[in-house]
């Protein structure tokens, strides 16, 4: 019996091991796509890169100024606790090696994607070929320049932690990750939904909600006069770069019908799929589907793709409803 369960872990460690190694090489091609100058001097590319992770210019919300520029950068304001974190995380590497804050970024957005895949592994237990579903994904993603990664990587991580902690009835760590979801990007509001998805106590939620949003507005004071007018997180105006309503009638057609599948067709469809091939639908999760496919219909540039993979784990959801049918079969 201890030489099956020590063959097992040495198994289940390899291949771990491998889908980390592929994880990281996938974020290393991302990362290449942000490097200037890397066919002359690969070097100082990455050190330049270092340099900007640590520049105080990279975090504009650690400025604490009230002000509405009309940019979606202007909403980034209250999400300072985890751009501080991440400074200082790269300043202290920095002092080590002036190229090593370029290799921190790489380990924590990898490890932290493979920690969303062990956590949805945990929650779902779903088989390899599922994993290689989640890879597939990732990779299909990240062959794109995405920007603001950071948060869509770490909001995916904390819905997985929240669909882990609802299905196992864990109120305390599901508070705890909402939390920390809702300080890594306000769009976390949503990922409080999650709990009814497994769960009917509407009171604890609410009391969530409560906690979440005191925490909020108080570590957000000091800008609380933008925070409540609705142009600060939602622009009325044209975004400069960026296709949105604002022109997507002044695209050509091609781009417009591949925006159309990559970036809705294509995610939201293979979660509603699974939704509705399942025999009893969750209405919770048809809700948090339709609700971010309106987020980012509207209040997100249309033609970005990063935020899409935070809608792996509620894909993953749509499958294990699907599978449970088929179990009963």
């Amino acid at each position: 019996m201890n030489s099956f369960f020590s063959k097992y872990q040495i198994k289940n460690f390899i291949l771990g091991s491998i889908i980390f190694f592929f994880l990281c090489i996938v974020f290393v091609n991302q990362i290449h796509l942000h490097l200037e100058d890397t066919k002359f001097d690969q070097f100082n590319a990455k050190i330049n890169y270092s340099q900007k992770l640590t520049s105080s210019d990279t975090y504009s919300s650690l400025n604490r100024d009230c002000e509405i520029t009309g940019q979606f950068s202007d909403r980034h304001k209250v999400r300072w606790i985890k751009d501080l974190f991440l400074q200082k995380i790269f300043l202290a590497s920095e002092k080590v090696s002036n190229i090593l804050p370029y290799y921190v970024n790489i380990f924590l957005h990898s490890f932290v994607i493979f920690l969303t895949l062990i956590i949805l592994n945990r929650t779902f237990s779903f088989n390899h070929q599922y994993t290689l579903l989640f890879l597939l994904y990732i990779t299909f993603v990240f062959q794109s320049y995405l920007s603001e990664y950071s948060y869509s990587i770490f909001e995916m991580f904390f819905l997985s932690l929240c669909l882990y902690a609802s299905k196992n009835k864990k109120i305390v760590l599901f508070a705890i990750s909402g939390i920390l979801a809702v300080l890594n990007r306000e769009s976390g509001f949503i990922i409080l939904l999650s709990w009814l998805i497994f769960n009917k106590e509407f009171k604890e939620l609410a009391v969530i909600y409560i906690i979440t949003g005191v925490i909020f507005l108080f570590l957000n004071f000091n800008i609380i006069s933008c925070i409540i007018n609705p142009k600060y997180f939602i622009p009325l105006e044209h975004q400069t770069g960026h296709i949105d309503l604002h022109n997507i009638f002044r695209i050509n057609i091609i781009s417009l019908i591949k925006i159309s599948i990559l970036n809705f067709l294509l995610p939201f469809g293979l979660a509603f799929y699974y939704l509705i091939k399942a025999d009893q639908m969750n209405k919770v999760l048809l809700a948090m589907l339709v609700i971010y496919f309106l987020v980012f219909f509207i209040a997100t540039p249309l033609n970005n793709i990063s935020v899409r993979i935070l809608l792996l784990p509620l894909i993953f959801a749509s499958i294990y409803f699907f599978s449970q049918q088929r179990k009963k079969v």
